[in-house]
């Protein structure tokens, strides 16, 4: 029954050292077992302090970039940004260290396991061309600073909310709760809802055959009128206009009115708000909408015939 471990028992049996084919630590001496597992324990230690440090040091620069942009929302989102990009880089570079450590004290040559690494990162290059494009691309995200944890962002026809920055990839949040990934080097066109000032449109139809001079007076009117509640002007950095009617045909004609607010969710608000208050307002005046149902099942009226010559 015992022949066979023969093989494992002379290996066991032999000493470590020269024309043995296991690492030294490999030994039935368990005071070098105990050495061993102390400097394993003691490289574990040494790399969750480091971490510990270095995430100290991100959390002093994230506090520092707050106070430095006088606590705005957008020095706080940018904070954050760098703030996930450095901890993620801390991370990896630590564990990598680690491991390599661990396995130089377990007694294998590294030097051998980090040629080899690069020669196989070189071999995975040829076939990793998106992953490098993936990073090339997150890093310019990050030095052009295109958008930050919290922004608003439309990638490819989808607006979402940024939740997590990476080299590689960046986490997005749309309205109806659904989480992305989507690599850094598919986004070819980014929009940012959250910068700058955002406009807010109010299209609004008006029925055939109603009077549009009372339909955009009501409108104006309407305007001035939020334009100067103390509860919306404040959400306003220039107050709504009405442009005047951009449509008009058989089915009806389309008045529009422009405003300008702070980027995120205030210009919806906004647009909203004036939206009910407008048809309301031409509903007590007389003016119907194209979208009013009994409009709707009207049939269109048909052309009148060439006259007689």
């Amino acid at each position: 029954m015992t022949l066979p471990f023969a093989p494992l028992a002379i290996l066991l049996s032999t000493p470590a050292g020269a024309g043995s084919l296991l690492p030294d630590w490999f030994s039935t001496d368990p005071e070098r077992w105990g050495v061993v597992l102390v400097r394993l324990a003691l490289t574990a230690v040494a790399a969750l302090i480091a971490q510990r440090a270095l995430f100290f040091l991100v959390w002093r620069i994230e506090t520092w970039l707050i106070r430095a942009s006088r606590g705005s929302v957008y020095g706080v989102q940018r904070a954050k940004t760098i703030r996930q990009l450095l901890r993620n880089v801390i991370t990896t570079v630590v564990v990598a260290w680690g491991f390599i450590h661990g396995l130089d004290v377990l007694g294998w040559d590294v030097k051998p396991l980090l040629v080899g690494a690069s020669i196989l990162g070189a071999a995975l290059g040829f076939g990793g061309q998106f992953l490098v494009r993936d990073v090339i691309a997150g890093t310019f995200i990050f030095i052009e600073d295109q958008f930050v944890v919290g922004d608003t962002i439309e990638v490819n026809g989808t607006a979402a909310t940024v939740e997590e920055v990476t080299l590689r990839s960046t986490r997005l949040r749309d309205f109806q709760g659904r989480e992305m990934h989507v690599p850094n080097g598919e986004m070819k066109i980014v929009v940012n809802h959250s910068r700058g000032w955002q406009r807010a449109v109010v299209d609004l139809p008006v029925a055939p055959g109603q009077d549009l001079a009372l339909a955009l007076r009501l409108a104006e009117t309407v305007a001035r009128e939020l334009n100067a509640d103390r509860d919306w002007k404040d959400l306003l950095l220039e107050p709504f206009e009405v442009m005047g009617f951009e449509r008009t045909g058989a089915d009806g004609s389309t008045l529009r009115i422009v405003g300008r607010a702070r980027p995120g969710g205030d210009a919806p608000r906004l647009s909203r708000e004036l939206r009910l208050r407008v048809l309301q307002r031409w509903k007590d005046g007389g003016i119907r909408t194209a979208l009013d149902p009994l409009v709707a099942s009207r049939p269109a009226p048909e052309p009148a015939p060439p006259p007689e010559t």
